[in-house]
């Protein structure tokens, strides 16, 4: 049987879990808009090797996007539980 504070130290970990996910996505978001710009604005010829960067950026941004939503999903029963509502193994599905 799970006591209480096993489920809140579990609950606690699925929040910093999807917290860093949410940070990972923000990165990826961020270096998939760089390499956006950069591809837009390069004036050298070489435009297919930025569009691949940018392509390789803009796939790492939806894997992370991914990543944040599944964890989205399980992390509502851990907001459930650290908000006071789910204070046995019986409240965490």
């Amino acid at each position: 049987m799970i006591i209480d504070n096993d489920i809140q130290a579990v609950a606690e970990i699925g929040v910093r879990l999807i917290d860093d996910a949410y940070l990972a996505w923000l990165a990826a978001e961020t270096d998939s808009e760089l390499a956006l710009r950069a591809w837009s604005a390069d004036l050298s010829g070489s435009r297919s090797g930025a569009y691949s960067a940018y392509r390789a950026a803009l796939d790492r941004e939806e894997a992370a996007a991914r990543d944040l939503e599944r964890l989205s999903e399980l992390a509502r029963t851990c907001n459930f539980v650290l908000s006071g509502h789910g204070n046995s193994a019986e409240g965490v599905s």
